[in-house]
């Protein structure tokens, strides 16, 4: 990686699009420039509707950012969600040799593996227009021995990799890039918004020992489990915080943007904790006269769409993995999680450890107290993701470049003596 190096990560979601552009600072750290949001117009449930208004919706937070940055955004990397996403885990399998003796593995091996797990995955029927945005090694399997997180420089005749899959519909995914094309930008890469959060509300304990997130954006929810370090699951709710504004401006007889009101400023996901005989102003559609409604009453409404969402996570996450496992911690991050008591009402229903999904800004360096919230955890991670990549990168490069100097010694020695012998 390069001091000065640029990196922009967009969260590109139903109601919002959040901004951060950071910049490789002497310490080798990132150092957070400009951030910018904006409402997010021409989409919905993750899918561009209108490709002029998303766009410019998409122009709008990058140049809010660009001008706290006082610099232009560079290296783009966007997160994504939404219906369209598809995710399944899957098994590459290569033969690493045909003689007697066993081959040592090296990184091309792997690389070629988990090759294998992506075509088994391309070759099946419906996805066809589906286009592989990760694949993850869950753990490898050389000849009979299970469970190796990292095979390079082990020795074996068969390598096997358990990988996870996640997919996006290739139209949704060229329009969100011709958005940001439309704006004077290139997209990088696209990253699965859970995968993202996790580098920013999950530490390496947390992952081990299982987490799961759940993401309640403005119109699907997005769940993962995590697992002996690695995404052992995701899928995606066509259901989020929209549906509970809609329930609230149908069941208190008022407009979408004061049931949005109402809900961030008195909303809580347990009605049994509010009194009954507590009321609130709700204002009338079209101009009418405020009316006296129980708060109560509208925590209900709340409480019956959370308990949906969380339910419907429950059902599915039960159904894929066993949540016995899962002993760390249950994130929920984004804008939907400072509902009052979402942590609650999930530790009822999961029936183990919440906690608000806050990103870990401590590997960040710059004015960061804007990010200071749980809306902001996606790009939050994205960078931290990002950077990661970079390192690895960098050091797959240098590992590479030993071993082939290595190698070229060898072979100088082994010319030098070769008439010796």
């Amino acid at each position: 990686m390069k001091i000065g190096q640029v990196i922009t990560a967009i969260d590109i979601g139903t109601t919002k699009i959040c901004v951060i552009i950071a910049q490789i600072n002497e310490e080798n750290k990132l150092e957070v420039k400009g951030i910018g949001t904006s409402k997010a117009d021409g989409m919905v449930n993750g899918i561009v509707v209108d490709i002029m208004k998303a766009s410019k919706s998409m122009s709008d937070s990058i140049n809010e950012a660009e001008e706290m940055a006082t610099m232009k955004a560079k290296n783009i990397y966007v997160g994504i969600a939404g219906e369209h996403i598809k995710s399944q885990n899957t098994i590459g399998r290569i033969s690493l040799t045909s003689g007697a003796q066993p081959c040592d593995i090296d990184q091309q091996h792997v690389e070629n593996v988990i090759s294998n797990s992506k075509n088994n995955v391309k070759i099946q029927q419906g996805n066809e227009r589906l286009e592989i945005i990760h694949a993850i090694p869950q753990y490898y399997k050389i000849d009979d021995q299970d469970g190796i997180m990292n095979p390079v420089n082990m020795s074996g005749f068969n390598l096997s990799a358990h990988v996870h899959i996640v997919m996006a519909e290739i139209n949704t995914l060229r329009n969100i890039k011709k958005c940001i094309e439309i704006a004077g930008y290139k997209v990088e890469e696209s990253y699965l918004e859970p995968i993202a959060s996790s580098h920013a509300v999950l530490d390496d304990v947390e992952k081990d020992l299982g987490s799961i997130i759940i993401d309640i954006g403005g119109g699907t929810t997005d769940i993962a489990i995590f697992y002996k370090d690695s995404i052992r699951f995701s899928a995606v709710l066509p259901i989020g915080g929209k549906n509970i504004t809609h329930d609230l401006s149908v069941g208190l007889h008022t407009s979408p943007q004061n049931a949005e009101k109402l809900k961030i400023e008195l909303g809580n996901s347990l009605s049994s904790r509010i009194p009954e005989d507590k009321l609130i102003d709700v204002e009338g559609i079209g101009g009418r006269e405020p009316k006296k409604k129980k708060l109560k009453y509208m925590t209900e409404i709340i409480e019956a769409r959370m308990r949906e969402i969380f339910e419907g996570a429950y059902r599915i996450l039960n159904e894929h993995h066993d949540l016995g496992l899962i002993t760390a911690v249950l994130v929920l991050p984004g804008g939907a999680s400072l509902l009052r008591d979402s942590s609650a009402l999930a530790d009822q229903i999961f029936n183990m450890p919440t906690k608000i999904g806050y990103p870990n800004l401590t590997d960040l360096a710059g004015p960061t107290e804007k990010l200071e919230n749980p809306r902001y955890a996606t790009t939050v991670g994205i960078l931290y993701y990002v950077y990661a990549e970079l390192q690895s990168r960098d050091e797959t490069i240098t590992s590479i470049k030993i071993g082939n100097k290595f190698t070229n010694l060898w072979q100088k020695i082994k010319n030098v003596f070769k008439d010796y012998f």
